[in-house]
C-alpha cells in the first residue's frame, strides 16, 4: 500500500485503534513503509491537519449528512477529503476523486454518499458549512466549532489567560492550530556550534534552542535533540537558581528531555537522580543522560524521594498536556475534564514528597505543560498553605536573565509561557525554597 491518502487513513485509524499519537507513529511507520520523502510531507499533512481539524470537520459532515450514520472508516476518508478540499492546495476535482476512491476499498457502498458529501462541500465552502453548523450554538460552541476546540478547554483557557488579565482567547486557540517549528537543543558548546554551521536560526528566547525546517533526524545526537523551547527554559531556570555542584533530583524524569538540559549544565561535583517509574520511560532516561556517572536513573515513583536529601529538585508534574495540544492534536479528542481530579491529587502528591526532600536552602521547581489553573497557581497557593517552611520565588528575575527578550507578567512569581505570545508549548513554572 503506497497511495498516501490510504498510508494516511490507515494512520489515523491506528491512532484511535491503538490510543497512538501520532508524533510518535508516523516517524517508524513511513519508514517501515519505504515512503519516498515527497510523499512524507503529504501523509504529515493530511494527518495532522484531519487530527487538528476533526470537532469542526466532524460539525460540517454531520450538518451535511443530515443525521445519516457513518461508519468510521468512511469519516476518516471524509476529514482527509475536508482537509484537502479547504487547506491544501488540492483541485478539488483530485480532493473528492482520491477520497472517494480511497472510500470504495472498504466500503464500496458508502462511495456514492461520500462523493455527494463532498460535491456539497465544495459548493457550499467551509465558512458557510461552519456557520451553518454552528447556527443554534452558543458563543463558546460556536467558538468550539470555529477552531476546533473542545468547549470545555476553551472555557479552561479563558480562565488561565484571566490571571494575566488577558481576555484574547482566540488569539491562543489560532496559534494552537498551527503546525508548530521542529525546536532543537544543543547541550555543548560543540552542539551550538554544529547547528550554527548548519545555518540553524536560534531561538530568540532560549539560549540552547535552534529551530529547523524539514527533517531533524540527521541533525539529532547525544548532544542534541528535539525539545520545544519552553521545556529548555524550565530545565535552565532550575539551573540558574542554585550551585551547579550540588544534588539534584528529576522527579518524574522520563521521557529525559528536561534531564538532559540538567546535566549539560552540572558541576563535575554535581549528581543527578532521575526517579521514572515505568521501565520503557527510564530506558529513554538513560538513553539520554545514562552514559554520565554523575546521574543515576531509579525506577522509582517521585513520591518515593527522600527527606531533606536534595538541594535542587525538578518536578515536571503529569497534567493534562493542554499546553501542547499543536504538537498533540489528537490529544483534544482524548482529554476530559473528569481526568483533572485525579490529576490534581497525584499533583498534590508529588508536591508534597517533592518540598519534603528539600534540604534547608533547597529549591524545587514545580512545572506544568499545562495552564489549567487547578494544575497551576492553585497548586502553587495550596502547596504554601501546607508548608509554611517554604517561599515562592520571584521567577522573572531568573527568566529575564536567561532570555532578556522573553515578556511576561512582571504582577505574578509564577510564570505562565503562552503559545500565541511566546511560540512555545504553554508551560507553567513555580520556585519554592525551602527556608532555614
Amino acid at each position: 500500500m503506497t497511495n498516501p491518502r490510504a498510508l494516511a487513513s490507515d494512520l489515523l485509524s491506528r491512532v484511535k485503534r491503538d490510543d497512538s499519537y501520532i508524533n510518535l507513529l508516523l516517524p517508524t511507520y513511513l519508514s517501515r513503509k519505504g515512503v519516498s520523502e515527497g510523499d512524507r510531507g503529504l501523509i504529515q499533512e493530511l494527518t495532522y491537519g484531519a487530527l487538528r481539524w476533526q470537532l469542526q470537520y466532524d460539525a460540517c459532515i454531520d450538518f451535511l449528512a443530515q443525521g445519516k450514520s457513518i461508519e468510521d472508516s468512511v469519516r476518516v476518508a471524509l476529514r482527509l477529503g475536508f482537509h484537502q478540499l479547504f487547506r491544501m492546495r488540492i483541485p478539488s476535482h483530485a480532493a473528492i476523486h482520491e477520497t472517494v476512491e480511497l472510500v470504495k476499498q472498504k466500503s464500496p457502498k458508502a462511495a456514492g454518499f461520500t462523493n455527494a458529501i463532498l460535491r456539497n462541500a465544495d459548493r457550499a465552502g467551509l465558512e458557510s458549512l461552519v456557520k451553518e453548523a454552528s447556527s443554534k450554538c452558543n458563543s463558546i460552541e460556536a467558538l468550539s466549532i470555529e477552531t476546533s476546540h473542545p468547549a470545555w478547554m476553551i472555557r479552561a483557557f479563558i480562565d488561565a489567560l484571566a490571571l494575566d488579565s488577558r481576555d484574547d482567547v482566540a488569539l491562543l486557540l489560532s496559534a494552537n492550530n498551527k503546525t508548530p517549528d521542529v525546536n532543537l537543543a544543543a547541550l555543548s558548546p560543540d552542539a551550538m556550534r554544529r547547528l550554527k554551521q548548519a545555518g540553524l536560526a536560534q531561538s530568540p528566547i532560549s539560549p540552547i534552542g535552534f529551530t529547523v525546517e524539514g527533517n531533524p533526524e540527521p541533525l539529532i545526537s547525544h548532544d542534541v535533540r528535539v525539545q520545544d523551547f519552553g521545556s529548555q527554559l524550565v530545565a535552565l531556570t532550575l539551573l540558574e537558581l542554585v550551585d551547579k555542584n550540588v544534588d539534584f533530583l528529576d522527579m518524574c524524569s522520563g521521557p529525559g528531555g528536561k534531564s538532559a538540559v540538567l546535566l549539560s549544565g552540572l558541576g563535575q561535583q554535581g549528581t543527578i537522580d532521575c526517579f521514572e517509574p515505568f521501565s520503557h520511560r527510564a530506558k529513554l532516561v538513560r538513553d539520554a543522560v545514562g552514559h554520565d556517572n554523575r546521574v543515576s536513573v531509579l525506577e522509582h515513583f517521585g513520591q518515593s524521594a527522600s527527606q531533606n536529601s536534595y538541594d535542587a529538585v525538578l518536578l515536571d508534574a503529569p497534567c493534562s498536556g493542554l499546553g501542547s495540544i499543536r504538537r498533540k492534536p489528537e490529544s483534544r479528542w482524548r482529554k476530559s475534564p473528569n481526568q483533572l481530579p485525579e490529576l490534581n491529587a497525584l499533583q498534590t502528591e508529588l508536591l508534597d514528597a517533592g518540598l519534603f526532600a528539600l534540604k534547608p536552602g533547597g529549591v524545587l521547581l514545580y512545572s506544568t505543560c499545562s495552564p489549567v489553573i487547578s494544575e497551576t497557581n492553585s497548586q502553587v497557593v495550596d502547596a504554601l498553605v501546607r508548608h509554611p517552611e517554604v517561599e515562592l520565588i520571584d521567577l522573572n528575575p531568573t527568566l529575564k536573565g536567561i532570555s532578556p527578550t522573553l515578556e511576561l507578567n512582571q504582577a505574578r512569581k509564577t510564570v505562565q509561557l503562552w503559545t500565541d505570545l511566546h511560540e512555545t508549548d504553554s508551560m507553567f513554572m513555580a520556585g519554592f525554597r525551602r527556608v532555614g
